[in-house]
């Protein structure tokens, strides 16, 4: 009755850290549809517009370890509760912009503690310590937070600010997402995430493969892993170069997608819409792709996933010579698909090689590289615009990046240490 009530409220878990994970997206991914506001009222330059969305990821990600470790030491609760606040502060602030530099503080700065207490990297380590069986099905539904994001978030806060516009639009999230984060947290989520069996304890004891059909690698999944030894193997470096080049691909595209649209002759509205098909893509490719990768290996999953990410970005140059209408729909279900994989599976990736109690700060070091590269490719993008009037060249250089980031995984090779279900000799 025990083991079935456990059972039970880890399922619960995953549907809260979805939707904190979708409040907390929410605030990040509608700085796109807040990019296109800004311009028009202040005129300014789209490198230095987007450089605030750059400044948030390099935070995001040099606080991201901090996160983790908080999470792995004193449970989820504190630190959901604690970033919730930051929200709210952050974007009453944001309300009151009348500079660059006002921006740059409250929703870079300020903005970033709060997403990164509330998101990714807290609640993939709430779920590596709740799972070890179905762990690829389990991650894949909460990272399915950042496609209702995308799909109900974004265009909800076009519709925000059509109507009260953006300044009150800032104060209304302000008010609506920490509270909601805040009822959850206290209702629904325990203090500390049960430890999967896969935890600290077990990592002592050299498993056999014919205890866990699982263990390939024996010699590697027996070690406890400290921060220290991590960042000497060359998986590390491997995975955090796949989550660098990944973010340089997505962070820029999401970033400046509606402005796209919109120079494209789109209605900013109707791009907005597009914007939340790729969530209605994601929602269902995050879950495909996390149980497929759980039946054909993580690598192979990833090839997939890049050239369906390639795919459209390919259409996005397309339309800059074709403008056909069919293509912002390829688009969204081509770069939904990809996006949605390069979201569930690094996580999933780093915990095939680094699972245990430490998990929570190993994945918050690695996510530095994801802070560094959409920093990059968020202001890359803009300042390529502005001087080639043109975001093609620097898609020519995205698709390079997916590239590399499908080679870096293939190179680290997971499946050489732990396999999936579906590869297991049984």
């Amino acid at each position: 009755m025990g083991d079935k009530d456990s059972s039970n409220f880890k399922w619960i878990t995953v549907g809260v850290s979805l939707s904190i994970l979708a409040l907390s997206a929410t605030i990040q991914y509608s700085f796109s549809v807040f990019f296109v506001a800004l311009l028009k009222e202040f005129g300014w330059s789209r490198s230095m517009t987007a450089g605030a969305y750059s400044l948030f990821m390099i935070l995001h990600g040099l606080i991201s370890p901090f996160a983790g470790s908080l999470v792995d030491r004193f449970g989820p609760r504190r630190v959901f509760l604690s970033g919730s606040l930051f929200l709210g502060t952050a974007f009453a602030l944001c309300s009151l912009t009348r500079s660059w530099w006002q921006l740059y503080l409250f929703f870079s700065v300020l903005t970033s503690m709060g997403v990164t207490a509330t998101g990714w990297v807290p609640n993939m380590t709430v779920i590596q310590n709740s799972f070890q069986e179905k762990r690829g099905l389990a991650m894949g539904i909460v990272s399915c937070g950042t496609g209702v994001a995308i799909l109900v978030g974004v265009p909800s806060v076009q519709h925000l600010i059509n109507w009260v516009g953006w300044r009150k639009a800032y104060l209304v999230m302000a008010v609506f997402i920490p509270l909601s984060i805040i009822f959850m947290v206290m209702i629904f989520m325990r203090n500390r995430p049960r430890i999967a069996p896969s935890g600290h304890m077990k990592e002592r004891v050299i498993p056999t493969v014919s205890r866990d059909p699982a263990m390939v690698d024996t010699d590697w999944i027996s070690r406890t892993w400290t921060l220290r030894h991590v960042i000497s193997t060359r998986q590390f470096w491997l995975v955090g170069t796949c989550m660098f080049f990944n973010s340089i691909v997505s962070q820029s595209i999401l970033t400046h997608q509606v402005a796209f649209w919109v120079d494209g002759g789109l209605d900013i509205l109707f791009a907005s819409y597009i914007v939340g098909m790729i969530g209605v893509v994601s929602i269902g490719g995050k879950m495909l792709w996390g149980t497929l990768s759980d039946k054909i290996g993580r690598e192979v999953t990833y090839t997939l996933v890049i050239a369906c990410g390639v795919c459209g970005m390919l259409s996005l140059i397309v339309f800059t010579f074709l403008a056909s209408p069919s293509i912002p729909f390829l688009y969204a279900l081509f770069f939904g698909l990809g996006y949605a994989g390069t979201a569930v599976l690094p996580p999933l990736v780093t915990a095939d090689f680094f699972a245990g109690r430490t998990y929570g700060k190993i994945f918050g070091v690695i996510f530095v590289f994801t802070g560094i590269g959409g920093a990059l490719g968020a202001w890359l993008a803009g300042f390529v615009y502005d001087h080639m009037r043109s975001y093609v060249p620097f898609l020519i250089f995205a698709i390079a990046c997916a590239i590399l980031a499908c080679l870096a995984v293939w190179i680290a090779a997971p499946r050489k240490v732990r396999a999936v279900s579906g590869k297991r000799m049984e």
